[in-house]
Parts: C-alpha cells; structure tokens; sequence
C-alpha cells in the first residue's frame, strides 16, 4: 500500500507549500510528530486542515531573545544604551520564578501566533520559562544566562545552576538545554574554557552574545589584544555547536574564520538598530557560507517578537548597503537555517523533518502577489498566520491558542506591570 493511500495522524490539503525554495501546490501527511508525505495525490487524516489559497511554510525559529523581557517592553525608551541598561537592571533584579513564568507565557503567545514554532532563550529562573513553553505547546532551546564576572565563588555557583537546569529538563520533549555564558565582557576566558569543555562533554549547543556593540571590540582589545571572536577562536570555542548572536561588528577575516569553522550566527537587526549597535554584514556572512538564523532578541529592545518584521527590515537594511539577497534567502534564515544552527531535525518541509508548520492566509495589504517569497518578506506583518503546528500537533486554530488562555495571560501581565510599578 502506498504512503499516500495510509491514514495520517494530521493532513493539510490544498496548500501552496514552500519545499526547497519554490512554492508548490502539495499535500502534507504528519504521523506523530514527523512528516510522513509531500506530494499532490489524495491523502486521508484524523484531523484535517484545508489550506486553499493559503501558503504553507516551516515554522519561523527566534534563534535569539530573552523571552520574559516582555514584561519590559516599552519601559525604558528614547534613551541612550547606558541609561537603558540602568532601567532594565533595576526592574530585572525585582523578577522572580512568577513574574518570569508569566512575561514567558505572553511571550510564547505571541510568538506562536506570529509562525514562531521554535526560539532560543537565555535568562534566568529559566526552569519558569520551560514551564511555559510546556504549557504553551511551542519548542524551545533554554539555557541559563551565566556570568562569573571574573570570580571563582561566582562561577561554580553560575555553573551549578545552569547544570541543574539541564538536569531538569530530561525527558522534556519539546525542550532541548544549551549552555549560555552572557558574552566575552561578563564571562572569564577561564569560565569560558570550562563551558566550553562542558558541552564537548555532553553534546550540547552554545549560545553567547559576540561583537555586538563597537565598545565590546574595543574593550575586548584594550583587556586581551584581541578582538571577542579571536579571543572565543583560541580558547576553541567556535564550532559547529556554537551560535553567536548580533556579531555586528564583524571583519572580512572574522567572516571567513566563523565561516571555516562552522559556527552559526543569530542576527537580530531591530534590536541592533534600537541599541543603536549598527548593521551586521549579513550578506557576506551569507555569501561566505556563513549559516545566518533570524532573532528578535528580548522585547525591551525590539519590541515585538515577530519574525516578519525581523527578516523585512534585515533585506531593507542589506539594501542600503547596496547588498541584495533573494527574498528566498530571508525565509530560509527565518526557518531552516534556527534549526540547523540548533541542531534541530526540522525547519523544512520534507519528508522525516519535525512536523513544525504554520499556515499563512494572504490578507488585503499583500495584494496582488506576484511573487510568494517577495511578498513574505516585505509585504507581512505577522497577521496572516492562520494555523501554527508543532511537534505534528496544532498549538493554534484559525488565530486562536489552543492550549492557553491568552486573556487571561494578558489581565496577569496587567497585574505584574502594576506591582513592579509600585516597587520602582
């Protein structure tokens, strides 16, 4: 009996699918939490969705943000990055387990109804935001933002904790832990070496943030002769599990080096323009192989968790650089390229891939399309995801959330932004 002819878990008819590229007219088949079949013959399902004049493409991964910042966004704005940061770290020393499960839930909602089926997180009392993701029905890759700030006392405790929120998420299936020191200016070389050893060890992902801002590079030379991705190469830091967000402030040579050695970089141009960092040359990262994933980093310095207006203003941005990349080439940091970078099975629409999916419905301020990919990228603004599957499974319904009351988390992020308010 062919495949095509068996009774799959989950179908979605009809649609106009993004597979390698092109967009064709195709069925998808979804058993458990795998695609089973792509292609046009007729295909029974338990469950059905119709996506007729829809556009239907693998999930959007957030490859960079700090999910429960959201409880910050829009609290300290117009201002220079160092006052901002004086905002922000006042209210971040106030947040506890609660306030950081409640911001990650809003945060997991809304990136679930703007196509995030997967993000990337670093932050603190992380095993909150695992509670959330769990609750939610999105995927997450979670670690705990760590900082020795050159003490020894401090980084074994630093340690402790991360370790034991890996430990805490065994058996967690939509959860895979990583290993996330801050960045070259709040973590030792020492520190960095350990982590670095650590998930040689166990096989895990790092994630750190890497030549951000012009300051760090300067810093990074003025303390070490050295530049932070020079400094992250000799201790043998950068390789293929390795993901480095911003990376704005990038030589030719720096390029070629994270290029040869397999690293990813998490690009995340809003929060690069409103922290005024500058503009990373994402095209010749692109060009020399470099694998490039899209983030929205945290609220507080995007504001929106929207992978649309992330990839739009990236190819807008590369334009006034006179680099022009194939609007395809966005779509594919936006999807496969997270998942690759997090060593994830998923991000396209093929065949064994993770059934991570999400339906678009075209709306008035697309029209007319003459081209899918162009009007994805530039014409989108997050209100056209309809369907959001995860894991072979549907996490929201014609724009609804299925397992979580979103206005009930809303009146709880109301509640919180008063009492930190009262606090401040």
């Amino acid at each position: 009996m062919k495949r095509a002819e068996n009774m799959f878990d989950l179908v979605i008819e009809n649609g106009i699918c993004f597979i390698s590229g092109n967009f064709v007219e195709s069925n998808i088949g979804i058993i458990n939490n795998k695609i089973a079949y792509v292609g046009k013959e007729s295909i029974k399902g338990r469950e059905k969705i119709n996506a007729r004049g829809c556009l239907v493409l693998p999930g959007f991964f957030n490859a960079h943000t700090h999910s429960a910042m959201t409880i910050l966004r829009g609290y300290a704005e117009g201002l220079p990055l160092d006052k901002w940061l004086d905002k922000v770290w006042k209210i971040e020393a106030m947040l506890d387990e609660r306030s950081i499960y409640i911001a990650s839930m809003l945060a997991c909602i809304e990136m679930l109804k703007n196509g995030i089926t997967c993000f990337s997180d670093m932050y603190i009392h992380m095993d909150s935001v695992a509670r959330a993701v769990e609750e939610t029905g999105i995927r997450a890759v979670l670690g705990y933002g760590m900082a020795d700030r050159g003490s020894e006392e401090r980084m074994e405790k630093e340690l402790k904790i991360a370790l034991d929120f890996i430990k805490n998420c065994e058996n967690k299936e939509r959860i895979k832990p990583m290993l996330t020191p801050h960045a070259i200016y709040t973590c030792s070389p020492e520190f960095l070496s350990r982590i670095n050893d650590l998930a040689n060890e166990m096989g895990l992902i790092k994630h750190i943030h890497a030549s951000e801002t012009l300051w760090e590079v300067k810093e990074s030379k003025k303390k070490f002769g050295k530049t932070p991705i020079k400094l992250l190469d000799d201790i043998k830091f950068l390789d293929q599990r390795t993901v480095l967000a911003h990376c704005v402030w990038l030589s030719d040579d720096e390029i070629n080096l994270i290029a040869n050695r397999r690293t990813s970089v998490a690009h995340c141009p809003s929060s690069n323009l409103k922290l005024s960092s500058g503009i990373a040359k994402i095209a010749e990262m692109t060009e020399n192989g470099v694998n490039v994933a899209i983030g929205t980093d945290g609220a507080a310095s995007n504001n929106m968790l929207n992978i649309f207006s992330e990839i739009r203003l990236s190819a807008l941005l590369q334009q006034l650089r006179k680099k022009f990349l194939s609007p395809v080439k966005y779509l594919e940091m936006a999807t496969k390229n997270g998942y690759r970078a997090y060593g994830i099975d998923g991000g396209e629409i093929e065949k064994g891939k993770i059934a991570d999916i999400i339906v678009v419905e075209p709306k008035i301020h697309q029209m007319p399309i003459y081209n899918y990919a162009n009007s994805l990228v530039f014409s989108s603004n997050g209100c056209e995801v309809r369907d959001v599957i995860v894991n072979g499974k549907i996490v929201v319904e014609d724009r609804t959330p299925i397992n979580v009351d979103d206005e009930k988390v809303v009146d709880q992020i109301s509640k919180l932004k008063e009492k930190i308010l009262g606090k401040a």
